[in-house]
């Protein structure tokens, strides 16, 4: 029996194929300078309902500079910091999602110390990314606001699906970690490495960068670093986090130089991606609960890493005159430990399907 993940990325697949059907005769279309994304990440499709259990994420990204006075101040400041030009964000992205994360088991209403707590949120992020002038390396800045609480609505999210879907009805979110408006800002730089780049024949190339992130806020407070890996066609020198991989920072085609297809297909480019990040966190709202509050917690661990594996499908004959071209991209977290309990606390695994349109 399929998972409702693989329904999903079943059905989204079909729908993209449908869509870069009816349009590979079109002549060439317009570039747009504004796209939009889904993603859904939930652990279903490892037979899990616990910890990070399910978030979606509405995204827009523009290709213009749309900063207003706060904007510009907040980047300039940061950028005076971090040595990067901030004249000109080569995107701007606005994000719109829900968290939710749980204990294993679902049906007890009592609270559950020894697990992880009962928490939502419901956010708003506003990043930019700045290129260096030799594109070896990415800036980008991130602003969120949130909530978490009953105003996050992660209890009738999650016990409406799971009505819908005829599985366990949660039954306590009355231990939830209570609510509050929630504020954090990030920084992160990935520079491209050359010498663990490689070409590797056929037109395929694969590049690597590292990276390191500076998160501190009410919401969350960590450090992190990592490397990531990207195999396909045509790859920007640097490339952003997925899933903007081959957006906006790849070069356009020409007839001298068309865009180079990766799944011996004209209509189809293909991409993997994977990483390795470890994190030094400080404060985590979803474990530590609300400073001074009589909150649900539990015992941190201040390491916590990720292995990401990924691939994305994009499909450039979609371009019409009204949207970019779609892609569809798969994604699996795989996450060590993050608390410590009397229960054995397992890695813990999320699948991600994104599906949007690119410039």
């Amino acid at each position: 029996m399929k998972t409702p993940s693989r329904r999903m990325g079943a059905f989204l697949a079909a729908v993209i194929a449908g869509s870069c059907g009816s349009v590979l005769a079109q002549a060439e279309q317009p570039r747009q300078d504004r796209v939009h994304f889904f993603t859904y990440e939930n652990d279903a499709h490892y037979r899990t309902d616990r910890f990070y259990t399910s978030g979606i994420e509405f995204s827009t990204k523009q290709a213009n500079d749309s900063r207003g006075r706060m904007g510009h101040a907040f980047t300039g400041i940061l950028c005076g910091w971090l040595d990067c030009d901030d004249s000109t964000p080569v995107t701007t992205q606005t994000n719109v999602g829900q968290l939710m994360y749980t204990p294993r088991d679902l049906s007890r209403p009592e609270p559950q110390p020894l697990d992880r707590p009962w928490a939502g949120l419901l956010y708003y992020e506003h990043s930019y990314a700045f290129l260096s002038p030799d594109q070896r390396v990415l800036t980008t800045l991130s602003g969120e606001i949130g909530v978490s609480g009953r105003l996050s609505l992660v209890e009738p999210s999650q016990k409406l699906v799971h009505r819908l879907l005829d599985r366990t009805i949660p039954a306590g979110w009355d231990n939830q970690i209570g609510g509050t408006l929630g504020l954090m800002a990030s920084a992160e730089r990935r520079t491209a490495r050359e010498h663990l780049s490689a070409a590797l024949g056929h037109d395929v190339q694969l590049h690597t960068a590292t990276y390191w992130r500076l998160t501190a806020g009410t919401i969350q407070t960590y450090a992190a670093a990592g490397v990531a890996v990207v195999i396909g066609k045509d790859l920007p020198r640097v490339s952003p986090p997925p899933p903007g991989i081959g957006n906006k920072l790849g070069r356009e085609a020409t007839d001298a130089a068309p865009i180079l297809t990766s799944c011996l297909a004209p209509w189809l480019r293909c991409t993997a991606f994977g990483s390795v990040e470890a994190r030094v966190v400080a404060y985590n709202l979803f474990l530590d609960g609300r400073p001074g509050r009589n909150d649900p917690g539990v015992s941190k661990r201040t390491i916590v890493g990720d292995l990401v594996l990924g691939t994305r499908f994009d499909f450039p004959n979609s371009r019409s005159a009204s949207h970019g071209p779609w892609f569809l991209q798969l994604k699996m977290t795989r996450r060590s430990p993050e608390f410590r309990s009397s229960l054995p606390v397992p890695r813990h695994r999320v699948a991600a399907v994104t599906i949007g349109t690119e410039f």
